[in-house]
Formats: structure tokens, sequence, C-alpha cells
């Protein structure tokens, strides 16, 4: 099958199935996340069009730029349900932790094509400028991406050349931090570890949403309920039906044979993006391809390992599935740079 035909039949699959259950869900948002993919569809052509050794030489500016936005939007960000995130332009109100995803992506592979982390003093000054993002983040604070922002620097720093001793270094490092979390996690992220730990400790707290969450996959069996019929997520029994436990949703009312497609639609995507980085020539373009694949795999697992009660609730959103305009936006100018990556490799099928 032809690279391209894979990748828009893949994203096409997971865009349809996040649609389709959003307007089961929640109908009133159907025309909202319907228009933010037309945008979306618009950057994704931009990112398509640009040219990655201009983006790449101007990588440090894209840097201060996206490190800006967090700034300025932790002083003039509009603050929701305690959490200041969004910052209003307009009409619109991105969320800017969503939005400099890609933009770090191109500024981490920048930095790593011209600074070789065997030297000691680049690897230091990487762990500075990765860790101002992820901290900037975490005061809004947004713990889920400020995780993803964290493995996006981790795995496009040991695939750019950090020897496997500095690695376990940096493995010892975080480990080291654990113990600290109490001092820089908020009340209720404590507490949904703690749920993550035992659920029905208090199932009606803290543990109800991976608990209700658990149930409504369960209840989907092979075939699942049908469109619009799902009862946890109609019944109002399901929260952030739409949003961080789509997935849920979806499982109930599409039961396993829609939960297998859509793993499918992920693994083919994640498969052929890897495929291209395998075949990239220049060091800094495989870079672009592994912070690509990163943030695509990390939010994939995560989000459905919480959704399933086996990881921690965090927030992140399930790429191309979740309702969010920010997030949608974002993998769109991801998925524009992937199809970009993709002319770069020999011209043959896989």
């Amino acid at each position: 099958m032809n690279k391209k035909l894979r990748l828009l039949i893949s994203v096409g699959l997971l865009v349809s199935f996040g649609l389709t259950t959003i307007w089961s869900t929640v109908p009133n948002l159907f025309w909202v996340q319907f228009s933010f993919l037309g945008i979306g569809l618009l950057i994704a052509f931009v990112f398509y069009k640009l040219d990655l050794t201009v983006a790449l030489s101007l990588s440090t500016l894209i840097y201060i730029f996206s490190v800006f936005l967090l700034v300025i939007t932790l002083f003039f960000g509009d603050n929701i349900r305690g959490a200041t995130r969004w910052l209003g332009v307009g009409p619109f109100a991105p969320q800017t932790s969503e939005i400099v995803k890609p933009l770090f992506v191109i500024a981490y592979a920048g930095f790593l094509a011209n600074h070789k982390l065997d030297k000691l003093k680049n690897l230091l000054l990487f762990i500075v400028v990765a860790g101002i993002p992820v901290i900037l983040v975490n005061i809004q604070p947004d713990l889920g991406s400020a995780l993803v922002l964290s493995a996006l620097a981790t795995f496009m720093a040991v695939f750019g050349g950090l020897s496997p001793k500095k690695i376990i270094l940096f493995l010892l490092f975080l480990l080291l931090l654990i113990p600290l979390s109490p001092y820089f996690l908020k009340n209720y992220q404590l507490d949904r570890l703690e749920s993550f730990i035992n659920p029905y400790h208090d199932p009606r707290g803290k543990g109800y949403n991976v608990i209700q969450s658990v149930i409504a996959i369960g209840s989907g069996g092979v075939f699942g309920k049908g469109v619009r019929l799902g009862t946890q997520s109609h019944l109002n029994f399901l929260p952030e039906r739409h949003t961080d436990f789509i997935f849920a949703s979806f499982a109930e009312e599409f039961g396993l044979l829609g939960i297998s497609l859509t793993l499918i639609a992920y693994f083919s995507l994640l498969s052929l993006l890897l495929s291209t980085v395998e075949k990239l020539k220049e060091q800094e373009h495989r870079l672009l391809g592994i912070g690509i694949i990163t943030i695509f795999l990390f939010q994939t697992v995560v989000n459905i390992g919480m959704n399933l009660g086996i990881m921690p609730v965090t927030g992140i959103t399930l790429p191309l599935f979740s309702y969010g305009g920010s997030s949608l936006l974002s993998f769109m100018a991801l998925l524009g740079m992937s199809a970009r990556l993709l002319e770069l490799t020999p011209a043959h099928q896989i």
C-alpha cells in the first residue's frame, strides 16, 4: 500500500471514530470539533509544505517563542476550574501547552542536531532547555502535558546520541525525584495516584472515574451497545466522556470490534512513522520523526491505559480522538510534518 494512502486511511479511521463518539455523547459539540478539523487540515497542509531545513535553522527562535507563549499564559491566561492553561485570543482560547508540542519537536531536533550529548556540558544544557517548559506547564497546572514534554525530551535525547551510562544516570535521577512528588503535585493529582493504586477505597469519590470507565468498557461486549445507546455515557455515569474518557465511551458503543479497529489504526500509523524514521538519511529529520512518534505513542498508551485502570488519570487526550480544538490542531501539525518526512524517504511502497 502506498505510504501516503496508508497514512490517510489510518488517520481517517481515528478521526471518524472520534467524531462519531462526540456526536453520540455530546452532539452539541460535534460541529465545533468538525470545524476544528477543517482548520486542522489547513494547518497540516502548512506544516506539510514547511521547509524543514529552514524550520530547524530557526529552532532557537521557535523555542523562545514557545516558552514565551507558556509564560504569558501564566500571567494573562484564562483560569478555568483552577487551571490557567488557555490564552484568550479574540473569540478563541487555545490551550498553549497543546499548541507548543509540535514547536518543541522542531526546537529539540534543532538543538540535538547541533549539540552532541556525549559532552556533559551539552547534556546539562539540554536538561535546562527541556526542563523550563516542563516546569512552566506544571505550574499551570497541567501534569499530563508536562509528562508528555518530559517524555518527548527524554526519547529525543536517547535517540540523539545519549550514551547508555548517561541514560541510566538520568533514570536514577528521576527515581530520586519520586519521594519529592508530594511537594510539587497538587492535592487532586495525589488523589489520582491514590485512586490508581486502589480505586475501590473511595468508589464514590477519588476512584469513581476509573471504576465507571472500566464498567463502560466491559459492558460493550464484543459488538457494543450501538451508537447513542451507551448507558454509562448517556446516563452521565461516565465523567469527561468526550475528552479524557472518550475511549471508554467508544468501547461501550462499539465493543471489542471497535477497540480492535482503533488499535489497528494506531499501530498502522505508528509503524508507518517508525519505518519512515529508519529510512531517513539526515539525523535532524530522524529526530523530528522520533519526536512525533513519542507524542503519539505516549499519549495513546497513557490515555487508553487510564481508561482501562492500569495507569493513573492524568488528563492526557487520545490523539485525533478526544474532543478539543487545541489538541486536534497540534496533532494535525504533527501529521503535516509526518507527511513531509514521508517524501524524504525512498519512493517505494511499504
